[in-house]
């Protein structure tokens, strides 16, 4: 499975939201996982992998070789614990509880108790309602031991509690040593949280062993324990330290603030290490739990290996892409970042639109004849059988009494420049709302490719690949920046466009029509669409809310919103197609 769909599947699955509702985001400017929000909701965000050579990875600032399973067990303990904290943590935390305590509280100190109290109620969720990810997660737990400083090695000294309280309550051990007042306050603290975990595990309990809460949201529990634990847990934190500039988390957990707690340059443990610490953690926590080490090998090598085949794909289509733009200025030809969420929350708002706009075609193609959506013609019944019994995607089993449909393919290339930053929205509505149309129309994934550019090139949909999840997410995930390298984008997408095999090829350009970046991108703009439409193919301009289109695509229309671009586009494509 794919990596983000498997951190999206994951996090969905353990929260129970509704789909848009919870943001998911993995990209490669990411250097440990954290938590925020946004105007709708929580917003999980992961490290990417960085696919570093055939065999090497990098992850969390270590370099690993797929060839060994330790190795990937770790990169896979550790990306998958991060999406299920995470997720946990949208449902199992309540910082509102602490609104009354906070007034008047160093900031520093007051988010440190927070910290260390809401990973003992994600804990005590997790192995109520989730105890499959226990296993996992004490694995993760034991490589950010292996890769912690030594606790004398930390030189803030609330840095070094707080990591101390964090290491013993998940592990069971200290790493390093401690001055014996410091120590006993360690141990103190972490056996009030043991308490409250005992506690909030019981709460959990007679939740879930309560047949008619069964499908409820599970509440909030033990607001006034876990109070109390904060206050002691502020006080000690403040009698050690006046100023606390981080929050220690360990490796996959949500990393509020920057963390100093690991070595710079990390290397994975080695898998000796790994299973002494898991041993020791499993004796000193009294937990029993079945860490089956073989089947977390097993999983991971296949997931990061499917990860790795897809990424050698990826490279194959933008070293495609280099090829044909080598004559352009782009700096670098890319896959945009992924957003599902983003995506899904505006296909909701515009899915009349797309609705009207396919009707509308698909009856002009019904009206003309050309219904690109099924073969027609009179079955040659002894090619049929031949078909079915082969399991053949063949076609061509007509013997056609008809005209057949002219087939098209589609190139949309989207301008996603810094001058239409203000139409961020409305770009990504449009792009969402042809691609959808495009894609319910064409029974050939093949005869779509969608692009976007400013003076780097996006491949959103390459024509070879299917119209996937991850083609959503990156529609989803398209971002405003840089210069409107136009001329180099019509040229780049228009010869991608040539290379399919469809008799009839339509490139729809949505831009402002204002292209910037160089001396002479108008006049080289113009050439252009001037060489596209002597090479055979068709070019629509779609202006978003600017009339700039005009002087560079004869056929053009002006939108200024996705309902709009359901009467105009609809009205010029009929107007073009009926001259083809």
């Amino acid at each position: 499975m794919r990596l983000y769909e498997s951190a999206w599947f994951t996090a969905y699955d353990l929260t129970m939201k509704e789909p848009g509702e919870l943001r998911v985001l993995v990209r490669d400017s990411i250097p440990f996982p954290f938590l925020t929000r946004d105007k709708h909701g929580f917003v999980i965000c992961l490290p990417n992998l960085k696919k570093l050579g055939d065999k090497q990875v990098g992850y969390q600032g270590m370099n690993f070789d797929l060839e060994d399973e330790n190795h990937s067990q770790i990169i896979w303990s550790l990306f998958m614990s991060s999406v299920c904290y995470l997720s946990l943590y949208t449902v199992a935390s309540n910082v509102n509880a602490y609104a009354g305590y906070v007034e008047g509280k160093d900031e520093d100190a007051v988010l440190n108790a927070i910290n260390i109290v809401e990973d003992v109620m994600i804990n005590s969720y997790l192995k109520t309602f989730h105890r499959t990810f226990v296993p996992e997660i004490m694995f993760a737990d034991a490589v950010s031991y292996l890769l912690l400083k030594p606790a004398e090695h930390i030189r803030n000294e609330g840095v070094r509690l707080a990591t101390s309280i964090l290491s013993l309550y998940k592990t069971g051990m200290i790493k390093g040593s401690l001055p014996k007042t410091m120590l006993k306050d360690v141990v103190n603290i972490v056996g009030m949280l043991r308490a409250l975990d005992k506690a909030t595990v019981k709460a959990y309990s007679e939740i879930k062993n309560k047949p008619d809460d069964s499908d409820k949201e599970v509440p909030y529990v033990n607001d006034d324990l876990k109070t109390k634990v904060f206050r002691e847990i502020y006080g000690t934190l403040r009698k050690h330290s006046n100023v606390i500039p981080e929050v220690p988390s360990f490796l996959y957990m949500n990393h509020p603030t920057r963390t100093s707690i690991f070595y710079s340059n990390l290397e994975p443990p080695p898998e000796e290490k790994i299973t002494a610490v898991l041993n020791e953690m499993t004796r000193k926590l009294g937990f029993k739990v079945n860490i089956n080490l073989n089947r977390l090998k097993a999983e991971a090598a296949q997931n990061l290996w499917d990860w790795m085949s897809k990424e050698r794909k990826k490279e194959k289509i933008l070293a495609k892409y280099k090829e044909i733009g080598a004559d352009t200025r782009f700096k670098e030809f890319v896959f945009p970042p992924m957003d599902y969420a983003e995506f899904l929350r505006r296909k909701s708002t515009h899915s009349k639109t797309i609705r009207r706009i396919t009707n509308r075609l698909a009856v002009y193609y019904n009206l003309t004849g050309e219904d690109f959506r099924r073969e027609t013609g009179v079955i040659d019944l002894q090619q049929a059988i031949q078909v079915i019994a082969s399991q053949s995607r063949r076609s061509d089993i007509f013997m056609e009494d008809t005209l057949r449909y002219r087939g098209q393919s589609w190139a949309i290339l989207v301008d996603v420049s810094l001058s239409l930053e203000a139409f961020a929205g409305q770009v990504k509505d449009v792009i969402l709302c042809l691609s959808e149309v495009s894609r319910k129309l064409f029974h050939d994934n093949r005869s779509l490719g969608i692009f976007a550019f400013d003076d780097k090139f996006y491949v959103i949909k390459d024509f070879t690949e299917n119209h996937s999840r991850s083609v959503c997410a990156r529609i989803g995930g398209i971002e405003h920046s840089g210069l409107t390298y136009l001329p180099d984008g019509i040229k780049t997408a228009a010869k991608a466009l040539k290379k399919q095999y469809e008799e009839s090829k339509i490139l729809i350009v949505v831009s402002d029509g204002f292209p910037t970046g160089y001396k002479g991108v108008v006049e080289e703009t113009k050439e252009q669409v001037k060489e596209a439409l002597r090479s055979g193919l068709h070019v629509m301009g779609i202006g978003i809310d600017s009339e700039g289109v005009k002087d560079f695509f004869p056929m053009h229309c002006v939108v200024k919103t996705p309902y709009e671009l359901m009467k105009k586009f609809v009205d010029t494509f009929f107007r073009y197609t009926s001259l083809m």
